[in-house]
């Protein structure tokens, strides 16, 4: 029976092949699309839930409040794990730290010399085999992190960097420690998670550091607990104002809180400040879900009217068969056959898109051929693409098996009402969702047009930066600079603490008005005398640091705008000479600059200060010369190889790399470029196959008002006026269509567009545009298929009347 309904298929398929290619074409790109976007979104909602007890995992979070700025923290003091560990043993089963003395890339210098720069390098507690899904694949578990010096290395690092040699017993040197470590694990992280690692350093050789053991305010550690059964995180979030009282810094803590947020929440649902890294957005899932959901829907739509415009064309074949007996029963179930057959047939074309698509699409959704080929992936879809081939049967197979034969044999064959509703419901659904995706794409791409083109305040397209933190280059700067500026093609040379508007440290303040013993905290960078004429910054008010006051500027502070306003100073003049002081001693603000944005355009500018670095030769100026930043007038490989001689001269223990600051604020905005893309491509996908649903209406429509243009043309109507025949109805259903979108649009655009703190300014543009395209398209897409029944001749069409 089977092989029966699949030869009838086929040669259905073949004796009309252009609507049959259009089918399942139309079909076969959606479950393309379908598929990649649902891996994409479950390989998003699996983040953190491989962890053994993940449903009582949580990372520990911190809240710092001053009078004037709030501290929303990923990140917490180094000590706040260890003690909330031995204060509440009832209620903690494990806690694990991650903590990188804020270096996100780290220098690694093996015993024969070789140098390579690293990401994702921490210190973390021997309990992180316990609590997270880390495999240790070789090496003991309670004693490979149990003592200084010791650390793990990931699968790919100890291939990478001892091919087929057992890494056990090697020694690695992190620049700037003093000691090896020792290898004496090799880990692989077996799920996916927001925590990214590649060599782990026992906590136990920084542990004990004073300036760790002391402090209660610096918060760069990422510290995770898992409760025990039973213990509520609400219940335990009671907790904190007493721990927090008994332990914290006076300075800091009554404005300080602490709560805990679900492991499996960070990757979708935390935006904190410090993050491990950036995450993405639950909205996203929601977005790309429905993108992937609507897509399915139109294909479907097509399928049900191509199959009844399609029947049409089989009418004689029904008749045939109902007068040789076939009952409606029979007719239903073959016509079902056929639908679920064409649907397989499209899912094997879909399953070779895919397999062809994957290797331009795997960097950005980061899937692999391995999981589109997964058994269980595939035994959902297949229960998926039946369901598909039912559904989209069920109206086809009720609407042919109705046909009369006498009215077929008589060639009167005509729609039914309510058949002729529903197609057109289903064009106008196809179109409100592509031009609302039409609309969203295009203010999707003017948006983040704007965020890569917006001036931030500074000069980022001409800053080269040097990660310089695992250097002594803060001990020897001067004479380090005055070798780059050799060269005309650098203009300035300066130093940053963290890069500007990618990261930065909030720092205490005590300033006019406050008593004494108590601080506000507020965002700031530890800089040099050419920082602001480097980065092009505009002085609005006092001057700039100079070298010529060196001695005064180190006891100094310039502030932005936005931070003199807070102080109470509208006027930037009042704010000069104003008292500031810092852990740096009794300041005053010589200068205030003009706002510049120091964080990506989510957030708006708010209060910042640029504080002088001082004390150079000792561990003060090391610490905070983390960065140099390079103004270029050009970037050519003459530049470039100075730059690299420069550098080898004065720096043996870490390569010579570089980014350019403008490419590193693009990157705070990949999620919203990874969307625009996507989103991009479902535009296109959606008009192409709402067009081929609205090819088969017009087709429909063809076949009904043949005689209607041939009377027309005998009677002398022009081109113009017969197409208006055929296009008439459809230019009704598109207007239909761009009316519903509008409000729906609009809806979901500036529920996106909120998440922006600089955002454009949508207009009518947008909806023009998708309005006229909608038109232009579908106009084009009904002439393609009346033009030959305009340009036919008259008497074959009216010959039998």
């Amino acid at each position: 029976m089977l092989t029966d309904y699949i030869k009838v298929t086929l040669r259905s398929l073949a004796k009309n092949k252009l609507i049959s290619s259009i089918n399942i074409l139309g079909l076969a790109i959606s479950l393309s699309a379908f598929i990649f976007i649902t891996l994409y979104i479950k390989k998003e909602l699996s983040y953190d839930t491989g962890h053994p007890n993940t449903d009582r995992m949580y990372r520990v979070a911190e809240i710092i409040k001053s009078d004037n700025f709030t501290e929303n923290s990923a990140s917490c003091p180094p000590n706040t794990g260890k003690f909330l560990l031995k204060d509440f043993p009832d209620d903690i089963e494990y806690m694990v730290r991650f903590f990188d003395f804020q270096n996100p890339i780290v220098t690694i210098q093996l015993e024969n010399q070789e140098l390579y720069n690293e990401k994702y390098v921490y210190f973390t507690d021997s309990s992180v085999f316990d609590m997270m899904d880390f495999e240790l694949v070789q090496g003991n578990k309670e004693t490979v992190l149990d003592a200084p010096w010791k650390t793990v290395v990931s699968e790919s690092i100890a291939k990478k960097y001892w091919g087929e040699e057992n890494p056990i017993g090697k020694k690695i040197t992190r620049v700037g420690f003093q000691n090896p470590f020792e290898v004496t694990g090799v880990y692989r992280q077996n799920s996916v998670s927001h925590i990214k690692t590649n060599i782990l350093h026992s906590f136990a050789t920084v542990d004990p550091f004073p300036f760790l053991q002391q402090n209660w305010v610096w918060n760069p550690a990422w510290t995770y607990i898992t409760l025990k059964e039973n213990v509520s995180a609400k219940n335990f979030e009671a907790k904190f104002p007493e721990f927090i009282e008994k332990y914290y810094d006076p300075r800091s803590k009554d404005g300080t809180s602490h709560y805990l947020i679900p492991i499996e929440d960070v990757h979708l649902k935390s935006h904190l400040e410090f993050e491990m890294a950036p995450n993405s957005d639950i909205k996203y899932v929601y977005i790309f879900a429905s993108c992937a959901i609507f897509l399915l829907i139109i294909a479907m739509v097509n399928f049900v009217n191509l199959s009844t415009s399609y029947s049409l064309l089989r009418g004689k074949e029904i008749g045939v068969r109902k007068v040789t007996g076939a009952t409606k029963s029979q007719l239903i179930i073959q016509f079902l056959a056929e639908s679920i057959i064409i649907a397989f047939i499209s899912y094997l074309i879909a399953l070779v898109i895919s397999f062809v698509s994957i290797s331009y699409l795997e960097p950005s959704l980061e899937i692999g051929v391995g999981e589109l080929f997964n058994l269980k992936m595939l035994s959902i879809m297949t229960g998926i693409v039946f369901l598909i081939g039912f559904l989209s049967g069920v109206y086809p197979a009720f609407f042919i098996s109705s046909f009369d034969p006498l009215v077929v044999f008589k060639g009167k064959m005509i729609s039914q009402g309510s058949g002729k509703v529903l197609r057109k419901v289903l064009v106008i659904a196809q179109f409100t969702i592509a031009i609302v995706l039409i609309i969203f794409t295009y203010v999707t791409y003017n948006q983040l047009a704007m965020m890569n083109n917006k001036d931030y305040g500074f000069d980022a397209d001409k800053i080269m930066v040097l990660d310089v933190a695992n250097t002594r280059i803060g001990q020897t700067y001067d004479a380090f600079r005055t070798q780059l500026m050799s060269n005309v093609a650098v203009e300035n040379v300066t130093v940053m603490s963290d890069i500007l508007a990618v990261n930065n440290n909030n720092h205490e303040f005590n300033h006019e008005g406050m008593a004494a013993g108590v601080w506000n905290y507020y965002p700031a960078l530890v800089v040099d005398e050419e920082f602001v004429s480097s980065l092009g910054m505009e002085i609005i008010a006092g001057r700039d640091y100079s070298v010529k006051y060196a001695r005064e500027d180190s006891m100094s502070m310039i502030v932005n705008k936005t931070l003199a306003k807070t102080l109470g100073y509208a006027n930037p003049e009042d704010a000069i000479g104003q008292r500031m002081v810092s852990r740096g001693g009794n300041e005053k603000i010589i200068g205030v600059v003009e706002d510049f944005n120091y964080k990506s355009l989510h957030s708006p500018i708010g209060p910042f200060a640029l504080d002088v670095r001082r004390n150079r030769q000792n561990n003060n100026g090391n610490f905070f010369t983390r960065h140099i930043a390079i103004r270029l007038n050009n970037t050519d490989k003459a530049t470039l190889a100075h730059l690299e001689e420069v550098w080898k001269k004065n720096v043996n223990n870490v390569p010579f790399t570089y980014k350019m600051l403008d490419d590193e604020l693009k990157k705070l905005y990949q999620e919203e470029n990874n969307m625009g893309s996507i989103l991009g491509t479902f535009a296109i996908l959606t008009v192409i196959i709402a067009c081929l649903g609205l090819f088969a209406l017009a087709s429909f429509i063809a076949q009904q008002k043949m005689k209607e243009i041939g009377i027309r043309k005998v009677l002398g109507a022009n081109f113009l006026k017969l197409f208006y025949v055929g296009y008439k109805e459809q230019f009704i259903l598109i207007v239909i269509a761009f009316t519903s979108a509008i409000p729906i649009s609009y809806y979901f655009i500036e529920g996106w567009l909120d998440d922006f703190a600089y955002r454009i300014n949508i207009g009518f543009w947008p909806y023009i545009l998708a309005g006229t395209l909608a038109i232009v398209i579908s106009s084009i897409t009904v002439l393609s298929n009346f033009y030959k029944v305009i340009i036919s001749n008259p008497s074959e069409v009216l010959r039998d009347e």
